[in-house]
């Protein structure tokens, strides 16, 4: 929560003037040792972060935030409520789980989302079967239809955790996925916020604008890179980046 109100100051805007924060993914939303334990990969991401401290009160949110799964979540915990995985479950004070694929009212504004990234083996996999280790992780072509089907009525913005395709080069290969892009290019969101790549990225796409955020914590050589600003006018339909 720093960031935010680090990019609130560089803007000139008082935190009391946020109306939201939206998360990328990989959160690491882990409330205790247990549901740390459910996380999926390597052992460095099963450990208990700073984000208990809000569930006890140390740290309070500046705004509602509200987030999608990324690919290292306690999805034991993220999927153990059918309300949960559906969408629109309170995590922690005035901190909300967005859910696996939808459409959600957040702050006046059409949020689409669409929690964790794609691989092949995981996409066709039934609904209503557990997803064992990684495959936690990955969404399925049936999420894919819900976020389409719900975001057919309009969306304002759209977040996700992997990045669209079209995106500038990283230098690591291969990146954004052709599914986000089509979500993107078929129902023009004012603006689309991704995470993933650990690196920051912008783009225009159509009449979209995409920002991939960087990994809090890492050396991107912009600590800024990881948090964006924006004003979202739905009246006038445009958005601009204050930082």
């Amino acid at each position: 929560m720093a960031l935010v109100e680090a990019a609130c100051a560089q803007a000139g805007v008082g935190t009391a003037e946020l109306t939201v924060v939206l998360q990328v993914g990989d959160a690491e939303p882990q409330r205790d040792e247990a549901e740390a334990a459910t996380v999926p990969g390597p052992a460095k991401y099963r450990k208990l972060g700073d984000f208990a401290e809000v569930v006890t009160g140390e740290v309070v949110v500046p705004a509602p935030v509200w987030f999608v799964a990324g690919n290292h979540e306690p999805f034991g915990a993220l999927d153990a409520d059918g309300g949960l995985a559906a969408g629109a479950g309170q995590w922690g004070p005035d901190v909300t789980y967005l859910g696996r694929a939808g459409v959600a009212q957040v702050a006046g504004l059409k949020v689409g989302f669409l929690s964790g990234i794609y691989r092949e083996k995981s996409f066709e996999a039934p609904p209503g079967r557990p997803r064992p280790g990684k495959t936690a992780g990955h969404y399925t072509a049936g999420e894919l239809a819900t976020a389409r089907t719900q975001m057919a009525t309009g969306v304002d913005v759209l977040v996700t955790h992997d990045w669209p395709t079209g995106m500038p080069d990283t230098g690591r290969g291969g990146v954004g996925d052709e599914r986000v892009r089509a979500l993107v290019d078929d129902f023009a969101p004012l603006l689309s916020l991704h995470g993933h790549m650990h690196v920051p990225g912008s783009a225009v796409l159509g009449q979209t604008q995409v920002a991939g955020l960087a990994i809090v914590g890492r050396r991107s050589g912009d600590p800024m890179a990881a948090v964006g600003l924006w004003d979202v006018d739905l009246v006038r339909r445009t958005v601009h980046r204050l930082v």
